[in-house]
């Protein structure tokens, strides 16, 4: 099911392994967010944010790319029957194992970051890596042709320690420049392991995921930046 280590994705790449999860809610919206497909050697997961996850349930739609491009909508429990996600208990972050079935066989290959692309020690990420967000917005991105929506951006602090903004717990985040949008929440951010400055392109070995986008820290001041839940974290429920 997984590519070939290791990886590098780049950003027209990014949609192969990320999903948009849709619930719909009384108010007659939907509930939107994002998530990616890990894989760690033979077992297959889903991975968002915990705020996220605690929303789904039988009626949760699971929105992919197919080989032509077009959001395809999928079931959720088709790939957990009994929904069955592991939440961290002090982190905005949930996985979910996947069962592979004739329901999902088919839209599983080629589709999952690997497990040890994901930065698992508890060490920031460089103020200088250039970082991209992968997400779907407002849920745009995933109806018609599937499109999530990449920025770039840079951390703006190394760990810091804040209440959850669902919660109000206390947990480890780190901050970007820019801030999020509401849909984006679970989506991952990456240093895609490239970056064109100029006519000229560094790489890098492989592409690594630093975290999960949370949301937005903002004031009256009318400044915001995205806090991130870090990718260490994964190491404690996978």
């Amino acid at each position: 099911m997984a590519r070939k280590y290791p990886m590098i994705l780049r950003r027209d790449e990014t949609f192969r392994v990320v999903f948009n999860l849709r619930t719909p809610a009384q108010d007659g919206l939907e509930r939107v967010g994002t998530g990616i497909f890990v894989a760690k050697e033979n077992e297959l997961f889903l991975v968002t944010a915990n705020h996220v996850a605690i929303e789904c349930n039988v009626n949760t739609s699971l929105v992919v790319s197919d080989n032509a491009g077009n959001a395809t909508v999928l079931n959720l429990v088709d790939f957990n029957p009994k929904l069955q996600w592991i939440h961290h208990p002090i982190a905005d972050l949930s996985v979910m194992p996947i069962v592979v079935s004739e329901k999902n066989h088919a839209h599983l290959a080629s589709r999952f970051f690997p497990y040890d692309h994901f930065n698992l020690q508890p060490i920031a990420v460089s103020r200088d890596y250039e970082l991209t967000s992968v997400g779907f917005p407002y849920g745009m991105g995933a109806q018609g042709k599937f499109s999530p929506l990449t920025y770039r951006s840079y951390a703006s602090s190394s760990f810091v320690s804040f209440n959850r903004f669902d919660t109000k717990t206390p947990s480890e985040f780190f901050l970007l420049e820019n801030p999020s949008v509401g849909g984006y929440s679970g989506g991952p951010i990456f240093d895609l392991a490239y970056m064109v400055v100029g006519g000229m392109t560094t790489t890098k070995d492989k592409t690594i995921c630093y975290g999960l986008m949370h949301g937005t820290l903002s004031d009256e001041t009318g400044g915001k930046l995205a806090a991130v839940t870090p990718s260490h974290y994964l190491a404690q429920i996978i």
